[in-house]
Protein backbone atom coordinates (compact mmCIF):
# COMPACT_ATOMS: atom_id res chain seq x y z
CA UNK A 1 0.00 0.00 0.00
CA UNK A 2 1.30 3.44 -1.18
CA UNK A 3 2.93 5.36 1.80
CA UNK A 4 0.88 7.34 4.00
CA UNK A 5 -2.57 4.79 2.58
CA UNK A 6 -4.39 3.95 5.70
CA UNK A 7 -6.94 2.11 3.71
CA UNK A 8 -7.69 1.70 0.12
CA UNK A 9 -11.67 0.76 -0.37
CA UNK A 10 -12.94 0.08 -4.36
CA UNK A 11 -10.90 3.25 -5.62
CA UNK A 12 -11.07 4.97 -2.33
CA UNK A 13 -7.66 6.05 -0.76
CA UNK A 14 -7.32 7.20 2.72
CA UNK A 15 -4.67 8.51 3.95
CA UNK A 16 -3.35 8.92 7.65
CA UNK A 17 -3.91 12.64 7.88
CA UNK A 18 -7.26 12.19 7.51
CA UNK A 19 -7.65 12.87 3.62
CA UNK A 20 -9.17 11.25 1.02
CA UNK A 21 -8.89 10.44 -2.92
CA UNK A 22 -11.98 9.55 -4.69
CA UNK A 23 -11.06 10.20 -7.88
CA UNK A 24 -10.18 6.17 -9.18
CA UNK A 25 -13.52 5.73 -7.73
CA UNK A 26 -15.34 8.60 -9.69
CA UNK A 27 -13.70 7.15 -12.80
CA UNK A 28 -14.91 3.67 -11.65
CA UNK A 29 -18.48 4.77 -11.41
CA UNK A 30 -18.64 7.97 -12.85
CA UNK A 31 -21.47 10.45 -12.07
CA UNK A 32 -24.29 11.75 -14.37
CA UNK A 33 -26.27 14.88 -14.24
CA UNK A 34 -30.13 15.23 -13.61
CA UNK A 35 -32.60 14.98 -16.56
CA UNK A 36 -35.24 17.27 -15.96
CA UNK A 37 -36.41 17.54 -19.47
CA UNK A 38 -35.31 14.42 -21.05
CA UNK A 39 -36.35 11.05 -19.57
CA UNK A 40 -33.74 8.43 -18.97
CA UNK A 41 -34.61 5.22 -18.08
CA UNK A 42 -38.48 6.37 -18.20
CA UNK A 43 -38.40 8.61 -15.51
CA UNK A 44 -37.45 12.34 -15.13
CA UNK A 45 -34.89 14.14 -12.91
CA UNK A 46 -33.80 16.88 -10.97
CA UNK A 47 -31.50 18.31 -7.82
CA UNK A 48 -33.22 19.96 -4.65
CA UNK A 49 -30.86 21.30 -1.78
CA UNK A 50 -32.29 20.27 1.45
CA UNK A 51 -29.29 21.87 3.09
CA UNK A 52 -26.53 23.78 1.00
CA UNK A 53 -24.30 24.84 4.00
CA UNK A 54 -23.30 20.63 4.69
CA UNK A 55 -23.65 19.68 0.87
CA UNK A 56 -26.95 17.44 1.42
CA UNK A 57 -29.48 17.45 -1.47
CA UNK A 58 -31.63 14.69 -3.31
CA UNK A 59 -32.62 13.67 -6.48
CA UNK A 60 -36.36 13.82 -7.60
CA UNK A 61 -37.12 11.45 -10.07
CA UNK A 62 -40.62 11.62 -12.01
CA UNK A 63 -41.75 8.26 -13.74
CA UNK A 64 -42.56 9.95 -17.61
CA UNK A 65 -45.56 8.42 -17.83
CA UNK A 66 -47.21 11.08 -15.58
CA UNK A 67 -44.91 14.03 -16.04
CA UNK A 68 -46.75 17.02 -17.52
CA UNK A 69 -45.43 20.93 -17.84
CA UNK A 70 -49.48 21.92 -16.56
CA UNK A 71 -49.62 22.02 -12.66
CA UNK A 72 -52.89 20.81 -10.98
CA UNK A 73 -54.02 20.04 -7.56
CA UNK A 74 -56.79 17.30 -7.69
CA UNK A 75 -56.56 16.44 -4.64
CA UNK A 76 -55.04 12.75 -3.71
CA UNK A 77 -56.45 10.87 -7.11
CA UNK A 78 -53.94 9.68 -9.12
CA UNK A 79 -50.96 10.89 -7.31
CA UNK A 80 -47.94 9.10 -6.62
CA UNK A 81 -46.17 7.61 -3.80
CA UNK A 82 -43.26 9.00 -2.31
CA UNK A 83 -40.11 6.65 -2.21
CA UNK A 84 -37.09 8.52 0.22
CA UNK A 85 -34.16 6.54 -0.83
CA UNK A 86 -30.68 6.00 0.24
CA UNK A 87 -28.14 4.47 -1.98
CA UNK A 88 -25.16 2.15 -0.27
CA UNK A 89 -21.23 2.25 -0.04
CA UNK A 90 -20.61 1.56 3.79
CA UNK A 91 -20.69 5.10 4.27
CA UNK A 92 -18.15 5.95 3.02
CA UNK A 93 -18.37 5.56 -1.21
CA UNK A 94 -20.90 6.45 -3.21
CA UNK A 95 -23.03 9.04 -4.50
CA UNK A 96 -26.70 9.72 -5.35
CA UNK A 97 -25.35 10.51 -8.51
CA UNK A 98 -23.39 8.21 -9.42
CA UNK A 99 -24.61 5.89 -12.99
CA UNK A 100 -25.86 3.23 -11.20
CA UNK A 101 -27.61 4.67 -8.67
CA UNK A 102 -29.32 7.41 -10.81
CA UNK A 103 -30.14 4.39 -13.34
CA UNK A 104 -31.45 2.36 -10.72
CA UNK A 105 -33.75 5.18 -9.31
CA UNK A 106 -35.07 6.17 -12.85
CA UNK A 107 -36.09 2.32 -13.00
CA UNK A 108 -37.76 2.20 -9.79
CA UNK A 109 -39.67 5.58 -10.18
CA UNK A 110 -40.92 4.16 -13.77
CA UNK A 111 -41.97 0.53 -12.80
CA UNK A 112 -42.96 0.98 -9.34
CA UNK A 113 -45.19 4.00 -10.43
CA UNK A 114 -43.67 6.44 -7.69
CA UNK A 115 -41.86 9.49 -6.62
CA UNK A 116 -38.43 8.75 -5.80
CA UNK A 117 -35.90 10.95 -3.63
CA UNK A 118 -32.44 9.72 -3.61
CA UNK A 119 -30.68 11.20 -0.75
CA UNK A 120 -27.15 12.45 -0.84
CA UNK A 121 -25.60 12.36 2.64
CA UNK A 122 -22.28 12.80 3.93
CA UNK A 123 -19.69 10.29 3.85
CA UNK A 124 -17.03 9.30 6.70
CA UNK A 125 -14.55 9.43 7.50
CA UNK A 126 -15.04 12.97 6.72
CA UNK A 127 -18.22 12.74 8.71
CA UNK A 128 -18.30 9.95 10.80
CA UNK A 129 -21.82 8.67 11.92
CA UNK A 130 -24.04 9.49 12.81
CA UNK A 131 -23.36 12.08 9.91
CA UNK A 132 -25.08 10.04 7.65
CA UNK A 133 -28.23 9.40 9.86
CA UNK A 134 -28.54 12.91 10.48
CA UNK A 135 -28.85 13.32 7.21
CA UNK A 136 -31.24 11.01 6.02
CA UNK A 137 -33.54 12.66 9.34
CA UNK A 138 -32.88 16.06 7.53
CA UNK A 139 -34.12 14.62 4.26
CA UNK A 140 -37.26 13.26 6.21
CA UNK A 141 -38.17 16.46 7.77
CA UNK A 142 -37.66 18.22 4.26
CA UNK A 143 -40.07 15.77 3.05
CA UNK A 144 -42.72 16.25 5.58
CA UNK A 145 -41.95 19.85 5.44
CA UNK A 146 -43.29 19.90 1.92
CA UNK A 147 -46.73 17.66 3.47
CA UNK A 148 -47.08 20.04 6.12
CA UNK A 149 -46.68 23.44 3.63
CA UNK A 150 -43.67 24.21 5.40
CA UNK A 151 -40.66 25.77 3.01
CA UNK A 152 -40.80 26.46 -0.29
CA UNK A 153 -42.99 24.17 -2.03
CA UNK A 154 -41.27 21.98 -4.70
CA UNK A 155 -43.60 21.73 -7.84
CA UNK A 156 -43.09 18.37 -8.97
CA UNK A 157 -43.93 17.40 -5.84
CA UNK A 158 -46.90 19.52 -5.41
CA UNK A 159 -48.31 18.84 -8.38
CA UNK A 160 -47.70 14.56 -8.32
CA UNK A 161 -47.06 13.09 -5.04
CA UNK A 162 -49.45 11.66 -2.59
CA UNK A 163 -47.09 12.69 0.42
CA UNK A 164 -49.24 10.64 2.94
CA UNK A 165 -47.93 7.82 1.49
CA UNK A 166 -44.56 8.18 2.16
CA UNK A 167 -41.87 4.89 2.16
CA UNK A 168 -38.09 4.83 3.52
CA UNK A 169 -35.80 2.54 1.05
CA UNK A 170 -32.13 1.43 1.31
CA UNK A 171 -29.58 -0.53 0.32
CA UNK A 172 -27.05 -1.93 2.17
CA UNK A 173 -25.18 1.22 4.51
CA UNK A 174 -28.14 2.58 3.46
CA UNK A 175 -30.91 0.08 4.40
CA UNK A 176 -29.26 0.79 7.92
CA UNK A 177 -29.59 4.53 7.50
CA UNK A 178 -33.25 3.83 6.91
CA UNK A 179 -33.86 1.84 10.01
CA UNK A 180 -31.39 4.82 12.02
CA UNK A 181 -33.73 7.26 10.44
CA UNK A 182 -36.74 5.63 11.90
CA UNK A 183 -35.35 5.07 15.16
CA UNK A 184 -34.12 8.96 15.52
CA UNK A 185 -38.13 9.79 14.29
CA UNK A 186 -39.69 7.87 17.11
CA UNK A 187 -36.96 9.27 19.46
CA UNK A 188 -38.40 13.34 18.49
CA UNK A 189 -42.14 12.08 19.56
CA UNK A 190 -43.25 15.03 17.49
CA UNK A 191 -44.79 13.31 14.28
CA UNK A 192 -42.02 12.13 12.10
CA UNK A 193 -42.84 8.11 12.62
CA UNK A 194 -46.08 8.98 11.87
CA UNK A 195 -45.36 9.85 8.52
CA UNK A 196 -43.40 7.14 7.63
CA UNK A 197 -45.27 4.04 6.23
CA UNK A 198 -43.28 1.59 5.62
CA UNK A 199 -39.59 1.05 5.57
CA UNK A 200 -37.35 -1.34 2.75
CA UNK A 201 -34.34 -2.59 3.85
CA UNK A 202 -32.03 -4.52 0.81
CA UNK A 203 -29.31 -6.18 2.44
CA UNK A 204 -28.74 -3.79 5.93
CA UNK A 205 -25.69 -3.52 7.01
CA UNK A 206 -25.07 -4.10 10.59
CA UNK A 207 -21.81 -5.21 12.83
CA UNK A 208 -20.43 -6.31 15.78
CA UNK A 209 -17.66 -7.58 17.53
CA UNK A 210 -18.40 -11.61 18.09
CA UNK A 211 -18.29 -13.06 14.34
CA UNK A 212 -21.69 -14.70 13.27
CA UNK A 213 -21.75 -18.15 11.42
CA UNK A 214 -22.45 -16.71 8.39
CA UNK A 215 -19.42 -14.23 8.31
CA UNK A 216 -17.76 -16.95 8.91
CA UNK A 217 -18.83 -18.90 6.43
CA UNK A 218 -19.03 -16.71 3.85
CA UNK A 219 -16.25 -14.11 4.68
CA UNK A 220 -15.15 -14.34 1.01
CA UNK A 221 -18.57 -15.45 -0.89
CA UNK A 222 -18.49 -12.07 -2.45
CA UNK A 223 -16.30 -10.47 -4.96
CA UNK A 224 -16.65 -7.14 -3.64
CA UNK A 225 -17.71 -7.17 -0.20
CA UNK A 226 -15.81 -9.58 2.54
CA UNK A 227 -15.64 -9.54 5.82
CA UNK A 228 -12.43 -8.05 5.92
CA UNK A 229 -13.79 -5.07 3.92
CA UNK A 230 -16.74 -4.84 6.36
CA UNK A 231 -14.71 -4.55 9.08
CA UNK A 232 -12.53 -1.31 7.35
CA UNK A 233 -15.88 0.25 6.59
CA UNK A 234 -16.87 -0.02 10.04
CA UNK A 235 -13.53 1.42 10.80
CA UNK A 236 -13.78 4.53 8.85
CA UNK A 237 -16.91 5.53 9.81
CA UNK A 238 -17.72 4.55 13.30
CA UNK A 239 -16.59 7.62 15.79
CA UNK A 240 -13.24 8.05 16.31
CA UNK A 241 -11.96 5.27 19.57
CA UNK A 242 -15.33 3.32 18.80
CA UNK A 243 -15.20 -0.46 18.06
CA UNK A 244 -18.14 -2.75 16.30
CA UNK A 245 -19.72 -2.70 19.90
CA UNK A 246 -20.73 0.94 19.28
CA UNK A 247 -24.59 1.27 18.72
CA UNK A 248 -24.41 2.26 15.61
CA UNK A 249 -23.47 -0.82 14.47
CA UNK A 250 -26.65 -2.51 15.92
CA UNK A 251 -30.76 -2.27 14.92
CA UNK A 252 -31.25 -2.25 18.63
CA UNK A 253 -32.58 1.01 19.99
CA UNK A 254 -29.47 2.82 22.33
CA UNK A 255 -30.95 4.68 24.57
CA UNK A 256 -34.30 2.57 25.12
CA UNK A 257 -34.12 -0.98 24.05
CA UNK A 258 -37.68 -2.17 24.00
CA UNK A 259 -38.60 1.22 22.27
CA UNK A 260 -40.78 -0.40 19.48
CA UNK A 261 -42.52 -2.09 21.86
CA UNK A 262 -43.79 1.16 23.11
CA UNK A 263 -45.02 2.38 19.20
CA UNK A 264 -45.92 1.76 16.27
CA UNK A 265 -43.48 0.90 14.40
CA UNK A 266 -43.71 0.65 10.54
CA UNK A 267 -44.23 -2.06 8.47
CA UNK A 268 -40.69 -3.55 7.20
CA UNK A 269 -39.63 -5.41 4.37
CA UNK A 270 -36.02 -6.94 4.79
CA UNK A 271 -34.29 -8.61 1.60
CA UNK A 272 -31.60 -10.78 2.65
CA UNK A 273 -29.08 -13.09 0.17
CA UNK A 274 -28.39 -16.09 1.92
CA UNK A 275 -24.56 -16.33 0.50
CA UNK A 276 -24.30 -13.07 2.41
CA UNK A 277 -21.37 -12.99 4.80
CA UNK A 278 -24.21 -10.05 7.09
CA UNK A 279 -26.77 -12.73 6.67
CA UNK A 280 -27.46 -13.70 10.01
CA UNK A 281 -27.41 -10.05 11.03
CA UNK A 282 -30.84 -9.19 9.19
CA UNK A 283 -32.15 -12.39 10.16
CA UNK A 284 -31.44 -11.42 13.81
CA UNK A 285 -33.16 -7.65 12.83
CA UNK A 286 -36.23 -9.51 11.27
CA UNK A 287 -36.36 -11.72 14.46
CA UNK A 288 -35.39 -8.55 17.05
CA UNK A 289 -38.58 -6.42 14.90
CA UNK A 290 -41.36 -10.12 15.35
CA UNK A 291 -39.59 -10.11 18.93
CA UNK A 292 -41.07 -6.31 19.99
CA UNK A 293 -44.16 -7.54 18.15
CA UNK A 294 -43.94 -5.05 14.72
CA UNK A 295 -44.77 -6.03 11.47
CA UNK A 296 -41.87 -7.50 9.28
CA UNK A 297 -41.53 -9.59 5.73
CA UNK A 298 -38.60 -11.54 5.21
CA UNK A 299 -37.71 -12.15 0.88
CA UNK A 300 -34.50 -14.18 1.05
CA UNK A 301 -32.45 -14.75 -1.94
CA UNK A 302 -30.86 -18.43 -1.06
CA UNK A 303 -29.05 -18.18 -4.47
CA UNK A 304 -27.16 -14.27 -3.93
CA UNK A 305 -24.63 -12.62 -1.45
CA UNK A 306 -24.59 -9.18 -0.74
CA UNK A 307 -23.64 -7.70 -4.18
CA UNK A 308 -27.20 -6.99 -5.57
CA UNK A 309 -29.41 -4.52 -5.60
CA UNK A 310 -33.06 -5.39 -4.81
CA UNK A 311 -35.43 -4.92 -6.99
CA UNK A 312 -32.70 -5.12 -9.88
CA UNK A 313 -31.56 -8.75 -8.91
CA UNK A 314 -29.47 -10.44 -11.23
CA UNK A 315 -31.91 -13.19 -12.39
CA UNK A 316 -33.81 -11.75 -15.15
CA UNK A 317 -36.54 -14.21 -14.27
CA UNK A 318 -36.70 -13.18 -10.43
CA UNK A 319 -37.21 -8.95 -11.99
CA UNK A 320 -40.66 -9.02 -11.93
CA UNK A 321 -41.26 -10.65 -9.17
CA UNK A 322 -39.13 -8.48 -7.24
CA UNK A 323 -40.72 -5.98 -7.87
CA UNK A 324 -44.32 -7.60 -7.81
CA UNK A 325 -43.19 -8.03 -3.94
CA UNK A 326 -42.08 -3.63 -3.88
CA UNK A 327 -45.86 -3.31 -5.27
CA UNK A 328 -47.78 -5.60 -2.62
CA UNK A 329 -45.72 -4.46 -0.10
CA UNK A 330 -46.48 -0.78 -0.73
CA UNK A 331 -50.25 -1.50 -1.17
CA UNK A 332 -50.49 -3.61 2.48
CA UNK A 333 -48.53 -0.62 4.28
CA UNK A 334 -50.97 1.88 2.64
CA UNK A 335 -54.24 0.16 3.56
CA UNK A 336 -53.26 0.00 7.01
CA UNK A 337 -54.27 3.92 7.37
Amino acid sequence: MASGVKAEVIGVKFFCDGTVDRSQHDQLIPTVPPSPSIATAGAFSKDVPFDSSIGVWGRVYLPESVFSCCESDDGNAGRLPVILYFHGGGFVMCSAAQVIFHEYCCKLAARIRAMVISVEYRRAPEHKLPAAFDDGFLALKWLQGQHDDVGVKDPWLSSHADLSKCILMGHSAGATIVHHVALKAAAARSGHLQFIRGLILGVPFFGGIARTSSEIKYAESDELVTLELTDTLWALSLPHEADRSHPYCSFVPAENPDLLKTIQWPPSLVVAGALDPLHDRQIELVEFIRKEGQQVILKEYPYYNHNFLFPEVRRPEDVDEAYMIIQRFLAECFQQR
